[in-house]
């Protein structure tokens, strides 16, 4: 799995990792001020316990800052993430958003 990076699939609004065939994701929508609301992560159930989603979770926020954009956690768990390593991310978050 260390080998295996975090792609952003911009045509399907989502940040993903393939892992055997099969798809780990952060759903996001883009607001009109470019903030990346991440909306909802899903691992499948033979990946889950392995440390996937916060790989994934990891690896989309520094895509996202990367694109020098702000990002609003809607997903409980990407709030959990940010709230367990606020001092490396808080700097992302948007002016409105909360944890």
């Amino acid at each position: 799995m260390a080998s295996v990076k975090t792609k952003n699939n911009e045509p399907e609004s989502r940040f993903e990792i393939v892992l055997d065939g099969a798809i780990a994701f952060i759903d996001y929508k883009v607001g009109k001020g470019g903030g990346v609301y991440m909306v909802h992560t899903e691992v499948p159930k033979e990946f889950e316990g392995q440390g996937v989603g916060h790989k994934l979770v990891r690896e989309s926020l520094e895509i996202i800052e990367e694109n020098e954009c702000k990002i609003v956690p809607l997903c409980p768990f990407v709030r959990s993430f940010l709230l367990d390593n606020r001092s490396d991310y808080e700097h992302l978050l948007a002016e409105r958003a909360k944890l």
